[in-house]
């Protein structure tokens, strides 16, 4: 991990500057920038605005680094809450999760039965009754010498006949050989640029070299392969040609547009979202809920110096300077 990381974590860390800066974000707006709602109510609210104007949502409850193991209850409680009342109002039930969310941290054993846990319950409000409703938990990626244990994790439950999903990175050497068999499993998986940087022997480095990687990726989930094999690709992406082109070849290659998604982070490049919702693709916005919207915007920082550039100009435009 680099020196910028390290001091962008050691902020979202920070108890003082968290405390300065949450008060800074309710007084100007910038919390609401990134975050769909301060607890589950809020979230759910949101969320049907957004289904109102064709936008899906996969939830997320806010909390990074989470070594408590009374913070990790706290977190499937907010979970699990939050389920039936998106099921309730008839919404997609798409939940992503950290592992280190879920007590990886802690101990293995914490974290499978807390996946199978929420798994289960969105499982339980899936089936006939969902309809055309996306019902499931998608497993996000988190640090590189994490990834056998959450793509395992993946498997465990995939195996176990739970609606289950996987985010894979395009900076990784190695997701070429992962996405080859999570075709064949016919998975849903959501391809990501990623974000930390991991060792330079098992990634590219250079920004051109991610982009054509994660092009390479995009074509082999919307191979034949993939669609006979039930395989459901999630892009996400706000690099308006990427997906445009992504876009352009899933319409060449027969794709509908209801078999595949594009996904992007809430509050962001929402000229984009508008054009992509008007064409008719399915798009999803991940986005966060809860009190510990801090963490989440500085570690975006830390993962990507640009976004420095977007939480500022959020904070500029919410005061009117």
């Amino acid at each position: 991990m680099g020196f910028w990381q390290k001091t962008m974590i050691a902020v979202a860390c920070s108890k003082p500057l968290r405390r300065a800066g949450e008060a800074v974000g309710r007084k100007t707006g910038l919390a609401a920038q990134f975050v769909s709602g301060t607890d589950g109510a809020g979230h759910v609210k949101r969320t049907q605005e957004l289904a109102k104007q064709g936008i899906r949502v996969s939830s997320f409850y806010l909390g990074e680094y989470v070594t408590d193991p009374a913070q990790v209850a706290e977190t499937v409680d907010a979970i699990t809450a939050v389920i039936p009342k998106l099921d309730r109002v008839g919404l997609d039930v798409h939940v992503s999760i950290d592992p280190s969310q879920l007590g990886y941290m802690q101990d293995p054993g914490m974290l499978d039965d807390n996946a199978h846990k929420i798994a289960g319950l969105i499982r339980d409000v899936g089936g006939e009754k969902a309809g055309r409703r996306c019902c499931r938990m998608m497993i996000d990626m988190e640090d590189f010498d994490m990834v056998d244990d959450t793509l395992a994790l993946h498997d465990r439950l995939l195996e176990a006949g739970y609606p289950v999903a996987q985010t894979l990175q395009a900076r990784l050497l190695r997701t070429e050989a992962d996405m080859v068999r999570k075709i064949a499993q016919g998975a849903m998986i959501r391809l990501v640029k990623g974000a930390m940087a991991p060792p330079d022997h098992v990634a590219f480095t250079r920004r051109r070299d991610i982009d054509e990687n994660y092009l390479k990726l995009a074509s082999m989930m919307l191979s034949d392969e993939a669609r006979l094999t039930g395989f459901m690709p999630v892009f996400g992406s706000h690099h308006r040609e990427l997906v445009e082109y992504i876009a352009k070849v899933a319409d060449e290659r027969g794709w509908e547009r209801e078999a595949f998604e594009f996904e992007m982070l809430y509050g962001v490049n929402q000229p984009l979202q508008r054009d992509l919702v008007s064409l008719g693709y399915r798009l999803r916005l991940y986005a966060p809920f809860g009190a510990d919207w801090w963490a989440y915007a500085w570690r975006r920082v830390g993962e990507n110096p640009r976004n420095l550039g977007l939480l500022l100009r959020s904070r500029l435009n919410a005061t009117g300077l």
